[in-house]
């Protein structure tokens, strides 16, 4: 069966397989918990052999089909209640109430399947049947004066008259052959006399209700004669309850409580109370461990004591249960009875509290004046099965809200995971474009520059174009970089020594070529920020402000103004600065703006066609902010331009230090000539090799080079002269023996001239933890692939001895 699984688990409660074909439901298969909630002692197999359509009778047969037909035909979850024969071993035939829920699992053109679950409420309804008939006969009784009130037995035809009726009518403690006796006697006037057998008559026929006004003295004064009858399981009537009532009596309502209707409810419930909302008072009928009332106490202290038992409730609710108006007006609009449970963890069983109402006033139910003036509260215990069912069932729903809890978690971790895999998708896509596109600019320009050698003029422009498309790719890949790192938790703060004005300054400086040829007003302020040296990293600034500059130039049209703005908030145990970036470009949409600094994401716009970049730049910003312990406000709207506001704390540095003007290394390194001296080159890609030769080769170095970390270990073991190397450029990243355990051996050997040889790491590690372990192995510097000239030359002039 291929839905088995589904009812066959520890999940799953008492449950069934149905099959629907040809208008006929059959039982595919059950679980272990369905027969037991049957209260049957067959097999499975058994079981599923048997057509389960003995199971019902006509009526409650058409309700389960026409609720598989529903669930079928609308695919909606179905509830319903059946009445159902089952037969079993111990206890042969027994008529039981089963409530289904069922869903449809698959709808079939020939035959349908659909999962039914079941619950066994049985003594529920039981229970509620006989307390509806003790109700009823209670509020016919109690509807009435009581003056006269008598028991009258169907079987025997038996009236026992209560103690007034005997007083006053003369009647003996029984009275045979009803009503003969008392007509012999003139209770009832002669010509009302078939008029009061014609009553009994309907009694016996099965009138569950009966009402008559008859003279019952000499003096013929009117009374109101009332007939309420008890049935047996079969309908069967057994008593009849009768009263007879003064007609002109006009406080109905007010009653003293029939005997016979106290003994019986005593019988059902643990506590009796009547209040009158009228005269505000309390009548304590009966009350056992429950509750623990003095009729002094009125009716507040019971409502009072009723809501104490459900301490979790909501509070509007519990102010109806308490509020006496409420009760009145609210709590039955719509229902004269009104059924509380709660589980009493003192007695460790479950209790029912009912309010019933005995007297309204105000018109019908429907009536906004309508009111309750006299109700009945009765208390009783839960019987055993259905208090386990109950434990069971709160059990279940303190699961289930669990599983809910833990299910919403997961669905909404679900959807994080497929919105951060579609971005990544719709990245990826990006990517394959963004790196295309300075990919085909650099092999484009390269074949043509090949193809026009001797065009000096042609081959500039064709190299210029090349090294512009590979600075941008250059720039993709390291955005790509930062955010693995970022993703993987890997990315540190580098703190230096600086002036947060001087950065910024240097910042507008590198982008102010590029302000001017895009047609831009730029103008830079910083005069507020004075001139404090802080503790920062220096890079992961300038690359915050270098973004959002280079955002504001993209994004800005030709005419249009950029502004950099920086100003000091705050100077006491940190510094607090404030930088913004603000454009009067494009702006943007008020729904990309709250995602601007999610990964992945790029807002798409008719007006920027050409736009490049990882869609990485805004959420490498935030993270590097939220890394300094600061924070990151975007200000815009489409059309009306954007601004970025940045708040950062800065520890000032222990001494105070003189900001040094621009260092004059670099000219001085690309102005020298190095005849003589010697440089070790070690990596495995050949053309990295050629690259770095014909580089230093123009400087007037002497190059050797090396494939390995093991080779170039050899060449400067085997090196005679003690000067012959004077610098080595170490890869990192190479197979067998990799650039720090080359690094780490050459600085074990024992000779002091060559373990002393400066040793620069050039590798694409180029994260400050990458740094950190080349200078843990015993490396001088470190230059980053792709690398410059430049860069190059100066961090080898630094390092010569």
């Amino acid at each position: 069966m291929k839905y088995s699984d589904v009812i066959h688990n520890k999940y799953v409660g008492p449950a069934a397989i149905l099959s629907y074909k040809d208008g006929r439901v059959s039982m595919a298969d059950i679980n272990e918990g369905f027969l037991p909630e049957h209260w049957m002692d067959l097999s499975l197999d058994e079981f599923v052999d048997r057509d389960p359509y003995r199971c019902f009778d006509e009526d409650n047969l058409k309700i389960l089909v026409n609720a598989v037909k529903k669930c079928i035909e609308t695919g909606e979850e179905q509830r319903f209640e059946t009445w159902r024969t089952v037969i079993s071993g111990c206890c042969n035939s027994d008529r039981i109430c089963i409530r289904s829920r069922i869903v449809l699992l698959e709808k079939g053109e020939d035959e349908s399947f659909i999962f039914e679950s079941v619950l066994n409420v049985t003594n529920e309804k039981r229970t509620e049947l006989t307390l509806e008939d003790i109700e009823y006969r209670y509020k016919q009784a109690s509807e009435q004066i009581n003056i006269y009130n008598w028991e009258y037995d169907v079987a025997t035809k038996q009236m026992r008259p209560c103690y007034r009726c005997m007083r006053d009518l003369g009647l003996p403690a029984v009275v045979d052959n009803y009503p003969e006796p008392a007509i012999d006697m003139g209770i009832f006037p002669p010509d009302y006399a078939d008029m009061y057998r014609e009553m009994m008559r309907k009694i016996h026929e099965g009138a569950k209700t009966l009402e008559a006004d008859i003279p019952l003295t000499v003096g013929r004064i009117p009374f109101r004669v009332k007939y309420t009858t008890e049935f047996d399981e079969s309908g069967k009537p057994v008593k009849a309850f009768g009263s007879a009532t003064l007609i002109s009596e006009k406080e109905i309502g007010h009653i003293k409580l029939d005997n016979q209707i106290i003994a019986t409810l005593s019988r059902e419930y643990s506590c009796i109370y009547v209040v009158d909302f009228i005269s505000d008072e309390l009548k304590v009928i009966k009350q056992e461990d429950c509750f623990l009332l003095k009729e002094d106490d009125g009716p507040k202290a019971l409502f009072e004591e009723v809501a104490s038992k459900f301490p979790g409730a909501d509070k509007e609710r519990l102010m109806l249960l308490v509020d006496r108006e409420s009760i009145r007006h609210e709590i039955f609009a719509e229902s004269e009875r009104r059924e509380f449970l709660y589980k009493n963890d003192d007695l460790n069983r479950w209790v029912r509290i009912d309010y019933h109402v005995i007297e309204r006033r105000g018109g019908p139910i429907e009536s906004e004046a309508m009111t309750v003036d006299r109700m009945l509260v009765t208390v009783m215990p839960v019987d055993d099965l259905v208090a386990r069912r109950l434990d069971d069932e709160r059990l279940i729903a303190s699961q289930n809200k669990e599983l809910e809890e833990r299910q919403k978690k997961l669905i909404a971790a679900i959807e994080e995971v497929h919105k951060a895999n579609r971005a990544k998708t719709v990245f990826f896509s990006n990517m394959s474009h963004d790196i295309r596109t300075p990919m085909n600019a650099i092999t484009g320009f390269s074949r043509l520059a090949l193809e026009e050698l001797d065009n000096r003029e042609h081959l500039k422009d064709y190299l210029e174009k090349i090294v512009t498309a590979g600075d941008h790719l250059l720039n993709l890949i390291n955005n790509i970089l930062d955010m693995g790192r970022i993703e993987s938790g890997r990315m540190e703060l580098s703190l230096s020594t600086a002036c947060v004005s001087d950065i910024l300054t240097g910042c507008a400086d590198m982008v102010r070529a590029n302000m001017a040829d895009g047609g831009l007003e730029f103008s830079v302020d910083v005069d507020d920020m004075g001139k404090d040296i802080v503790e920062c990293d220096k890079l992961r600034l300038r690359q915050i402000v270098l973004n959002l500059l280079s955002n504001a130039n993209k994004f800005t049209p030709e005419g249009g103004r950029v502004s950099l703005k920086g100003e000091k908030l705050s100077y006491k145990e940190s510094i607090t600065y404030r930088i913004s970036v603000k454009d009067n470009g494009i702006g943007m949409s008020e729904e990309f703006a709250k995602n601007i600094f999610n990964a992945y994401t790029r807002e798409k716009s008719e007006i920027v066609r050409e736009t490049q970049g990882t869609g990485l730049g805004m959420a490498i910003v935030k993270n590097i902010v939220d890394l300094m312990e600061g924070s990151i406000e975007v200000k815009t709207a489409p059309g009306k331009g954007t601004e970025f506001v940045i708040d950062l704390s800065m520890k000032p540095a222990e001494e105070k230090q003189e900001v040094k003007e621009p260092d004059t290394g670099l000219n001085e390194a690309l102005t020298k000539r190095y005849d003589g001296r010697t440089v070790l080159v070690v990596d495995d890609i050949a053309v990295n090799l050629k690259l770095a030769e014909c580089i230093l080769v123009k400087f007037g170095f002497r190059v050797i080079t090396a494939l390995s970390g093991e080779e170039a270990v050899k060449i400067v073991k085997a090196s005679k002269d003690h000067g012959a190397i004077d610098v080595i450029l170490m890869d990192v990243l190479m197979p067998e023996m990799d650039g720090l355990e080359a690094t780490r051996r050459i600085r074990a050997l024992k000779d002091p001239g060559l373990s002393g040889i400066p040793i620069i790491a050039m590798t694409a590690n180029a994260f400050a933890s990458d740094i950190q372990e080349t200078h843990k192995a015993g490396m001088n510097a470190h230059v980053s692939k792709p690398f410059l000239k430049e860069e190059l030359i100066t961090r080898i002039n630094e390092n010569l001895k």
